[in-house]
């Protein structure tokens, strides 16, 4: 039974990989998108930019939306309306039909994952919820280190419209996963709570407190990886550079189980606060390492272990604190990514706008790293002040 479970929550992770290569894909297609429908380079970029917004916006908004029906049902659903939307982006005639498409499926992306996440945690055994969220995360780090680049070699080779066919077809076969052997829910005989009561989260202050941090380390990420492409063309040769991104990426798929299997060992809090030490630290020294790719190489890999290892700890802590609310949370979580994400790209270009060297970007990367790890500790200790505000169901 618990193989069967297994292969359930791998056919969720073969979701999250056709939506986190779409996710990460594009950018490398977005050259021909502007030469083919003839706009400029921004404009294209805009596509990026609308399906980021979306699914940021999208997900703590739709979920409450789907909160009475069988999550079975909303993943089969939303992926099967994902693969669509990439299908008539692939046949897109225009340039505004290809930004309708994008939008909507970041909407439903942003709701399968939110969705699947949570499924996949009540899939396990609570020893081994960790692992499960973790399993579903590793589709999205397989995706940075495998789709993106056979999605953007099968773009050049035959062409963009290729690259969303790609999507559909993986978004397609994880559909037909899922309907032929699709994951078991408990059955839960409740009265159905209202929209407002769905979205009571939202006000619960352990679970805002417990965001916090997760905007603070993702904020500081980005501010560096934003430009970490920049930061390795200007010191080292480009094959050089790519075998350091890819480095960079199975650090990801490293990460990514590591934070599952030290949750399920250590609870959520003791593996955020390691990894948040040890990357504050690996970023104060980064100066150091990009002397030479020799030293790069680990310094990247220890970044991103420790970026991917919150990944599963995040999650683990925000449905504990909310279980009968789990996709929610999640969604909430992945709002605040995104949220994240754009403000270190924006605090990391206003920083180099205003002079700073590239190279010393890290110094702001460690500071906020450092700032989540405090924002950590305070509101851990916050939580434990406050009186148990689990959400029931009504009976």
């Amino acid at each position: 039974m618990a193989q069967a479970r297994d292969i359930r929550i791998w056919v969720l992770a073969l979701g999250t990989f056709a939506i986190g290569t779409d996710v990460f894909v594009v950018s490398g297609i977005l050259p021909a998108i502007s030469a083919h429908f003839g706009t400029d380079l921004d404009a294209a970029g805009q596509t990026v930019t609308a399906y980021a917004l979306t699914y940021a916006l999208a997900a703590p908004l739709l979920v409450p939306l789907t909160a009475a029906l069988r999550q079975v049902r909303v993943v089969i659903v939303t992926l099967a309306i994902f693969a669509l939307a990439n299908a008539l982006c692939a046949a897109a005639p225009t340039y505004w039909t290809l930004m309708a498409m994008r939008v909507i499926a970041g909407a439903v992306a942003a709701l399968y994952t939110s969705t699947a996440y949570a499924l996949a945690a009540s899939q396990a055994e609570p020893h081994r919820k960790g692992a499960a969220i973790a399993t579903v995360a590793l589709g999205l780090t397989a995706s940075a280190v495998f789709g993106v680049p056979i999605g953007t070699a099968i773009g050049e080779a035959l062409g963009w419209r290729m690259t969303f066919w790609l999507i559909t077809a993986l978004s397609a076969a994880a559909v037909a996963a899922l309907v032929a052997n699709p994951p078991r829910e408990k059955s839960v005989v409740a009265a159905v709570p209202g929209y407002t009561a769905r979205l009571a989260p939202l006000g619960q202050r352990s679970v805002l407190l417990a965001l916090a941090p997760s905007l603070l380390w993702n904020t500081a990420n980005l501010t560096s990886y934003t430009y970490l492409g920049a930061i390795l063309s200007q010191r080292f040769a480009p094959h050089v550079a790519v075998i350091l991104f890819s480095i960079y990426g199975i650090g990801g798929l490293i990460g990514s189980q590591c934070g599952g299997r030290l949750v399920d060992r250590f609870g959520a809090v003791i593996p955020l606060a390691a990894c948040l030490a040890i990357a504050a630290v690996n970023q104060s020294l980064m100066g150091f390492s990009l002397q030479s790719a020799w030293m790069t190489a680990p310094a990247l890999a220890v970044w991103s272990i420790t970026g991917w290892g919150t990944f599963a700890p995040q999650q683990t802590r925000l449905i504990d604190l909310a279980p009968d609310s789990s996709a929610l949370v999640i969604a909430l979580n992945h709002s605040v990514i995104y949220i994240g994400t754009a403000a270190g790209a924006g605090l990391g270009g206003a920083a180099l706008a205003r002079g700073l060297a590239l190279d010393d970007l890290h110094w702001i990367t460690a500071a906020l790293l450092s700032a989540a790890l405090l924002a950590l500790v305070a509101t851990g200790r916050s939580a434990r002040r406050l009186p148990s505000a689990r959400l029931t169901r009504p009976r």
